[in-house]
């Protein structure tokens, strides 16, 4: 190999390293807040919960992620568990973090039925994993920033709680009326407020029930939905006269006007928001394909996704996800399963039908080897294939120039 060809790769290698393996260079910081935490009134047995906030920031590669590790010191680090917001019921150690975006932690206090009445103290510390970087001394660096925390412990239940709105909206014949409960726990106990709903059409009483499956906990505001199915009722004006009890009490009451509308009155609008795989495919495996769905429109729709799996570009299998009914604003997730049985270069694509309308058509693509692991496509794969390339012609324009001159 002459010395042009050798300096071409000697000169193209670097480029491919930085491809594959993105280098972080320059300062990084690192925030956390809030700074304090306190509950107060807390009551034996029952459990509590609040949210950190964590920023790491890499000012040469904004894109670059790190571990954000997570413990708690002090009276009360027993009690202390972290989460991710997606999952509030898996206990974590530590979170990954984009830089450049807020992380959110979930911290959960769980009282013991034993623990002292009083003020117990402590700290939640919240610090990268190792970021590469080494001082003189081989120490390598990590940032830090801490929560302090106080939790005063009372042996006083306190049920109380406000009601901040209640609405209805007109609806189409056979689909659900949705009443919505705006409610708060001011309290330091759970609250599971008592929702009593009393349907009347021209004053003639048409139906009632009520609902108790909500449980709101301290310090949260949910909004409570409360259903009346509308099959088989008559058209026209109806009045829903709703009230909300806490233990004995009625905290608050309205009486809210709505009409039942003949069925296809409101328009029917979504996005198609996202189409993603969970966990890594592996061959032999059932993989779940997650197909999202936001209702933009003025009714509750019906969905569901269509789609097709080709393996190098050969058709294997037609999807279809079961029909989901989704609410007015509200997203939901369809899914679909195939099983993976063969190697290959793989593409789902996919629409969601939604009573009638399709949506755009969205595509996810992977590889997965012999050995079974699944290899998603990325914007840098035709970047590295591209310089590949790249360096092939160089090579062979060279290799033919030296054999005319020859």
């Amino acid at each position: 190999m002459n010395k042009l060809i050798k300096a071409v790769i000697a000169g193209l290698i670097p480029i491919l390293l930085m491809l594959l393996f993105p280098l972080n260079a320059g300062a990084a910081g690192f925030g956390v807040g809030p700074g304090k935490l306190e509950v107060t009134a807390a009551l034996r047995g029952e459990e509590y919960q609040e949210t950190v906030l964590a920023k790491y920031t890499a000012e040469a590669n904004e894109s670059q992620q790190c571990i954000i590790e997570l413990n708690a010191r002090g009276d009360i680090s027993d009690w202390i568990s972290f989460y991710n917001p997606s999952d509030p019921n898996t206990p974590i150690e530590s979170i990954t973090a984009s830089a450049g975006e807020w992380t959110y932690i979930l911290v959960k206090f769980n009282i013991p039925e034993d623990a002292p009445i009083g003020t117990a103290t402590g700290t939640l510390y919240v610090q990268t994993g190792p970021l590469g970087e080494e001082t003189e001394g081989g120490v390598t660096v990590s940032l830090q920033g801490t929560v302090d925390v106080t939790i005063t412990v009372t042996g006083t239940a306190i049920l109380t709680g406000t009601v901040e709105d209640i609405s209805a909206s007109d609806v189409e014949l056979g689909y659900p009326l949705r009443i919505k409960v705006g409610f708060q726990n001011t309290g330091n106990v759970v609250a599971q407020p008592e929702i009593t709903v009393a349907i009347s059409k021209d004053g003639t009483a048409i139906n009632s029930f009520n609902s108790t499956e909500a449980e709101v906990k301290v310090g949260s505001r949910e909004i409570i939905p409360v259903v009346w199915d509308t099959a088989g009722r008559e058209l026209g004006d109806y009045a829903a006269r709703v009230a909300v009890s806490l233990g004995e009490k009625i905290i608050s009451s309205k009486e809210l006007n709505f009409v039942i509308m003949p069925a296809g009155t409101f328009s029917r609008e979504g996005v198609f928001t996202e189409l993603a795989l969970e966990g890594n495919p592996r061959l032999g495996t059932i993989v779940k394909i997650q197909a999202t769905f936001a209702n933009t429109g003025l009714t509750d729709t019906k969905s569901k996704f269509i789609g097709e799996v080709y393996c190098d570009n050969e058709l294997i299998v037609a999807l279809e996800s079961e029909e989901s009914l989704v609410p007015v604003g509200q997203e939901e997730t369809l899914m679909s399963y195939i099983k993976l049985e063969s190697p290959g270069n793989y593409d789902i694509k996919g629409y969601i039908n939604y009573e009638g309308k399709k949506t755009d058509v969205k595509e996810i693509s992977f590889t997965l080897g012999e050995a079974g692991g699944g290899l998603p496509f990325s914007l840098s794969t035709p970047l590295i294939i591209g310089v590949i390339v790249v360096l092939i012609a160089v090579i062979a324009f060279v290799a033919l120039r030296r054999r005319k001159a020859a």
